[in-house]
């Protein structure tokens, strides 16, 4: 699994979750995303983070690649 945290995290990126009652925000950084993916992994189920990069298509990080940075990013924040 590539580490993308070091090449994109001052890019912008969107939070998708997959559910009808939580809408995608986007945030200045991926940064930025992976922490309020942090800080609310309980109530948000089945997420995507969309990496604006000006790459076609935009990388999507999900699933075990996400699991993983955002663990890095708990590290990080204690």
């Amino acid at each position: 699994m590539p580490n993308r945290n070091p090449g994109y995290a001052h890019a912008p990126a969107t939070v998708h979750c997959w559910s009808e009652d939580v809408p995608s925000q986007t945030f200045v950084s991926l940064e930025k995303a992976l922490a309020y993916c942090k800080k609310n992994i309980g109530e948000l189920p089945a997420l995507e983070v969309f990496v604006h990069c000006g790459q076609t298509p935009e990388p999507i990080i999900s699933g075990d690649e996400l699991e993983a940075l955002i663990k890095a990013k708990r590290r990080n924040l204690s």
